[in-house]
């Protein structure tokens, strides 16, 4: 289920939680909030960055032995050898 995040429409209005901001999980098949669960002021929802994995290098043999891989080399004769 996503994360949704929500803040007061109009900073001057509002509870303590909506004028600070707020994330809410919430069902994508569910419409977006149009007003604070607590005070019913207007809320409007934020865009927000996702995460991604980010690889600075590629992995090497020792990285993927360590992780508990199992690593393999083909040979010329089509099997395949555990280094």
């Amino acid at each position: 289920m996503p994360t949704y995040s929500y803040i007061a429409a109009d900073p001057d209005k509002g509870c303590p939680a909506c004028r600070k901001g707020f994330d809410l999980r919430r069902p994508i098949s569910r419409p977006a909030l149009e007003v604070c669960p607590l005070c019913k002021q207007p809320v409007k929802k934020l865009v927000s960055a996702f995460n991604t994995p980010k690889l600075t290098k590629p992995l090497s043999v020792s990285d993927a032995k360590a992780a508990g891989f199992t690593i393999l080399e083909k040979r010329c004769d089509g099997n395949y050898e555990k280094l």
